[in-house]
């Protein structure tokens, strides 16, 4: 994450008012606001294929998915964040269609960049693993080309699973979705 912008903390009202008037988007974290970069091309192409592949596995299901403009709030005091792809099971989160962000995620899959890699590693990771309804978080590397996924266990810790390579077979058991790491790249 890029420096705070906020030179005193701002509560989460505050936040959520003033981020609706804005042309960029931010990230709210603990009381700091936080400008999110924009992407380049390799990493919209690969947040549009993920977003096509879950959307054409997961038609006629409960679930939808959703890109880049839809927040996740954990814990809503603390922690507000823009993911590249979210899918959601959740009634609660999909009773209201006019909402700007979910609470009750079952997947989340970042797609990594130089400048957001160590905070999607990092805190972002360890704020998400406070929602009890996410099952899965992955983080997709299309320089290598990887997907980490994070899977939460029996015992309510999260495993990491690697899928290398872009002949490579990828699971994400939350969503029931197998294909290719090369299926989410482009």
């Amino acid at each position: 994450m890029v420096e705070s912008l906020a030179k005193s903390k701002m509560s989460v009202s505050d936040y959520l008012s003033w981020e609706s008037q804005q042309t960029d988007k931010h990230d709210f974290f603990s009381g700091e606001v936080f400008a999110m970069t924009g992407g380049t091309l390799r990493h919209n192409l690969a947040t549009v294929a993920s977003v096509l592949a879950f959307k054409s596995h997961l038609a006629g299901s409960p679930c939808k998915v959703f890109s880049g403009d839809v927040k996740v709030a954990v814990n809503v005091t603390e922690h507000w964040f823009y993911p590249d792809v979210l899918v959601t099971c959740s009634a609660s989160d999909l009773s209201d269609m006019s909402a700007v962000a979910v609470s009750e995620p079952t997947l989340i899959l970042e797609v990594l960049s130089p400048s957001t890699a160590a905070y999607d590693r990092g805190q972002k990771f360890i704020s998400l693993q406070k929602l009890s309804a996410l099952k899965e978080y992955a983080l997709l590397d299309t320089e290598a080309p990887r997907l980490e996924v994070f899977r939460r266990n029996a015992a309510e810790r999260f495993e990491l699973f690697v899928f290398e390579g872009t002949d490579c077979e990828a699971e994400l058991a939350s969503i029931g979705w197998r294909g290719s790491v090369a299926s989410l790249l482009d």
